[in-house]
């Protein structure tokens, strides 16, 4: 029975409880509406783990060992199903889906501090890592608990292979799931222990509420976590004992070769930079490391196996290369089958230098030695923020705080504040200068905390230094420097939340491990000058007969498609790299991937040297060359009517024209709603489902000096037209409907937002909605990745959801949204059509478009989630449940706007008729260009014969 069955066959649960009778169906429904309104009191802003630690700072650790069987759970709200005997564990497991709620109860026989275990296994998902909220007594006990993670777990699907010209080929990633046994720990690093909580004696429940992903569930294990003992201690041991240094060959463990790991995006690299790097070639391409940029997030981990012929004392040194986080060192928590052996091995550094290095693990000081008895053994190296947890969590505190103090501020002095009035800021905010004094010294410690442990001043404690002088002389004066620094504050404020960012993150690239007698002589690190010289006078000679192609380089061969894309670097490099180990070796195809700028496609093409294959098109680029007969219709391609079904029918409107389609869409992108959760709790706010509750929100908002964001380009007009029933253009697409009555009353009524309403009109939505100044807004859905990415610490305080909707005449709500994206088209010089087309298939593929944004992920961070038009690529991205619904419900009202010959002319009518309305008042400005447009339609459909 598969896993999807498992969970779908739950559903006898649901009709066996509604044939016991209605009562039982009541009792569980007041259950759950129980269980969870703390969470709805509470989930604004939860006290953080530290709070919590320090509430209950006088409570011993449990003695109690105490273990649930999964399956006995108490209540639940969620689909699940009870298996007997799951991947060959003895008992009975339980199988929860991606959403819902399940509780046990139990009886504690002593009050602590206890640690939560879990064994799990991660069953097929989306591939991306399992998320729960843990509930004791039907609260959510601090913050963190909000979101504690369980990894999956992955492999090599086969040992590197190579090609056809001696490079080597990256394997796939395949799952290898397996049952695993991890504590509760903080998702984000900030703490080094496994998180704690604090049960009274006494029948407690214990909640796990879904949040991404299914998992199996054997047992919940309550109990005192032992700490490591020190490794001094552990060095008493050994010698009490009369361990002996090991008689013994050293043992190499190739980095790009690990028998298990945390993530998808943890593969085998290319280096060139060292020609001592292992294995290395001067011409070919060798994968020979691991790391990088992809091995940097807290949590990640990678493991090794090795086998050692005789017991003994070893150490284990590695080549590494930390070249990234100038002026800082990285951490590494270190395992030996499963265990941290000693203390110090939960934070193991790596300092920063431009080169390889080659160091064994230890403290600084002294090597590190383990005892490693004869056969074979894990070594899992995790990611750690070490010494550094503590002080990113202060500042991620300070920078929520000093956010609060920025919107007290801007209530009273609105964003730009009267440089000649007398505020009288100590007697109206007395409260958020005593925050901004307190966290002044706080920051000031981290500074000082972080010199001590880099050993120097660095530029990662420049802003820190820069934001406390600044609050130092508002907090001295406030009458004098708050009005005057408060543009500044915000910047400085914004800044910060990058700097937790970058600090938090610790790349490191491997390229081997090794384990040797504790008086072995370290290998070199580099390789001596004239080694080098003579690699790099190789290398230079073998590349006048080498392809070197990698995305922009070398010529053309026959029988190769070549394919260019209009976008960045690292994005042409993972296709690349996906192309070299997916679509060439499935189908025979060489492709060679050229990046280029944005304005080199048309003058290209019009000179007969244009690719095959154009991708990453703007959404107007397939018809206006469709009109010029540059592109290749594909209706008539094989299997083009399964593949138009990967997309919602919106995303091929822009590339239809007089029956034929001349694009597939790449991405697909529309606008919704973002509010901050915690500023409406406070201020008594309802997230608006209609305009009407829209218009009724906007005085309490503003009377705050505070604001609301709405499109002021052609996207806010469209919004209100197609929720109205109205249209753009006419059936035939031969003139605008500017001067219907619909589009005249979609434009006054937008018009009226920047006029009446006094909405801004050019802002930064993602910055304004980060400090407050913003709570509300509409923006393209795909700002959700820049808030995710680059403000952490309003991190459970926002969510998007639908834009309000039009009521019709039957009661239902039409949510009706513009929607954008790019495009993937075939050009007419195409010579091997069949080829060019399989190549666009491949690429618009849900498991191709899942593997880039993963990949994009990876290297670029949250940020760079892909909006993909692969409706079956997205959801498999990590969304929530909770966000996924409502993607799923905006996408729904998504509308596609026909492109049509003048049609650029449109828009920009409606923008100069926008600002007119703007600057003059006049909401009926839209009038004036209704010829202009309509002639310009009439004038290029008949340049291009269309009538």
């Amino acid at each position: 029975m598969t896993v999807r069955a498992l969970v779908a066959g739950s559903g006898w649960i649901r009709t066996m409880a509604c044939a016991v009778g209605l009562c039982l169906v009541l009792t569980l429904s007041g259950w759950a509406a129980a269980a969870h309104a703390a969470e709805d009191e509470g989930a604004i802003k939860l006290p953080g783990y530290r709070d919590y630690l320090e509430r209950h700072a006088g409570k011993t650790a449990g003695k109690a060992d105490i273990v649930i069987e999964a399956d006995r759970y108490a209540h639940a709200d969620a689909e699940t199903k009870v298996v007997d005997g799951f991947e060959g564990m003895e008992g009975r497991s339980l199988v929860t889906g991606d959403s819902g709620y399940v509780e046990w109860e139990v009886d504690v026989p002593e009050s602590g501090m206890y640690n939560i275990e879990v064994l799990y296994y991660p069953i097929e998902g989306k591939g991306n890592t399992i998320e729960r909220m843990i509930y004791i007594d039907g609260e959510i006990p601090f913050h963190e608990a909000r979101y504690v993670n369980l990894s999956r777990i992955w492999k090599d699907e086969t040992e590197i292979e190579r090609d056809s010209e001696g490079n080597d080929i990256r394997p796939k990633q395949a799952e290898a799931p397996r049952w695993r046994t991890v504590l509760l720990n903080d998702s984000l690093g900030y703490y080094n222990e496994p998180l704690r909580f604090y049960l009274e004696a006494g029948r407690r429940t214990i909640g796990f509420e879904s949040v991404r992903e299914p998992v199996v569930l054997r047992s919940i294990r309550i109990y005192k976590a032992e700490e490591p003992p020190a490794y001094d201690d552990v060095l008493a041991e050994y010698e009490k004992r009369g361990y002996k240094e090991a008689d013994a060959a050293p043992i190499k463990i190739q980095a790009q070769q690990p028998y298990e790991k945390s993530d998808n995006t943890l593969y085998a690299l290319a280096d060139r930079s060292s020609p001592i790097t292992e294995p290395q070639h001067p011409s070919k391409l060798r994968l020979n490391a691991i790391g990088g940029d992809k091995w940097k997030m807290p949590g990640q981990w990678v493991t090794y196996r090795f086998t050692v012929e005789k017991d003994g004392l070893y150490k284990i040194a590695a080549r590494f290369k930390q070249n990234l986080l100038a002026g800082m060192y990285v951490n590494r928590k270190i395992l030996i089958d499963g265990k941290v052996p000693f203390k110090e091995a939960e934070a193991v550094k790596f300092n920063y230098g431009s080169g390889w290095q080659v160091e064994a693990f230890g403290d600084g000081e002294r090597d590190f030695v383990f005892y490693l008895e004869a056969g074979e053994h894990e070594l899992t190296m995790e990611v750690t923020l070490g010494d550094l947890a503590d002080m990113l969590n202060r500042v991620d505190e300070s920078l929520y705080e000093l956010n609060a103090a920025y919107r007290k501020i801007l209530m009273i002095t609105g964003t730009e504040p009267d440089l000649y009035r007398d505020y009288s800021f100590e007697k109206l905010i007395p409260d958020a200068l005593r925050t901004m004094a307190e966290h002044s010294a706080v920051l000031k410690q981290v500074s000082a905390d972080m010199e001590a442990l880099v050993g120097q001043k660095g530029e990662k404690m420049v802003l820190l230094d820069k934001i406390t002088f600044q609050l130092d002389q508002m907090v001295k004066d406030p009458d004098a420097n708050v009005a005057k620094t408060f543009g500044p504050f915000k910047e400085n404020v914004g800044a910060l939340g990058t700097w937790i960012l970058t600090v938090g993150e610790q790349p490191l690239t491997l390229d081997y491990i090794s384990v040797m007698p504790v008086s072995a002589k370290l290998p070199k690190a580099e390789a001596s000058f004239l080694r080098t010289l003579l690699h790099e006078i190789v290398a230079f000679f073998l590349s006048f007969f080498s392809d070197y192609d990698m995305g922009d380089g070398g010529g053309k061969r026959e029988g190769e498609l070549e394919v260019w894309i209009n976008s960045g670097r690292d994005q042409a490099q993972i296709i690349r790299e996906m192309i070299n180990d997916s679509f060439t070796p499935e189908t025979g195809i060489r492709v060679k991937l050229k990046l280029i700028p944005e304005d080199a496609l048309l003058p290209s093409v019009l000179a007969g040297i244009g690719p095959d294959v154009a991708m990453g098109s703007p959404v107007g680029d397939p018809i206006q060359y469709a009109l010029r007969h540059a592109v290749v219709p594909l209706e008539d391609m094989p299997g083009f009517r399964d593949v138009a079904e990967r997309f919602h029918p919106s995303a091929m409107v822009p590339f239809e024209f007089e029956g034929r389609v001349f694009a597939l869409p790449e991405t697909q992108s529309f606008p919704m709603l973002f509010y901050r959760k915690d500023i409406l709790h406070d201020l008594g706010l309802a997230v608006p489902q209609t305009w009407d509750e829209f218009y009724r929100l906007i005085p309490e908002i503003q009377k705050r000096n505070m604001q609301i964001g709405f499109p002021a380009d052609i996207t806010g007009l469209q919004i209100f037209l197609y929720q109205n029933g109205g249209e753009l253009y006419d059936t035939e697409r031969s003139r605008t409907t500017l001067d219907d009555d619909l589009t005249i009353a979609a434009f006054q009524r937008q018009a009226e937002l920047f006029t009446t309403y006094k909405f801004p009109r050019d802002y930064d939505f993602a910055n304004r909605f980060r400090t407050g100044e913003m709570p509300i807004g509409i923006a393209d859905y795909t700002i959700y990745n820049q808030l995710t990415a680059f403000a952490p610490e309003i991190r459970g305080l926002w969510e998007f959801t639908p834009l309000p909707g039009t009521v019709a005449e039957d009661g239902s709500l039409n949510r009706a949204t513009p929607s954008s994206g790019t495009a993937v088209m075939m050009l007419k010089d195409a010579k091997d059509k069949e080829a060019a087309w399989r190549y666009m298939e491949w690429w618009t593929r849900a498991e191709t478009q899942s593997r880039f944004g993963t990949e994009m992920e990876s290297i670029l961070g949250k940020a760079a989630k892909q909006a993909t038009a692969n409706m079956e690529a997205l959801f498999n991205m990590p969304w929530t449940k909770n966000e996924a619904d409502k993607l799923t419900e905006q996408w729904k009202y998504a509308t596609g706007t026909p492109e049509v010959p003048g049609g650029y002319y449109v828009s920009r009518s409606i923008s100069f008729a926008s600002a007119t309305a703007y600057n003059n008042g006049d909401a009926e400005a839209l009038l004036d260009y209704v010829k202009d447009a309509n002639d310009e339609i009439t004038r290029k459909r008949r340049e291009f014969k269309l009538e």
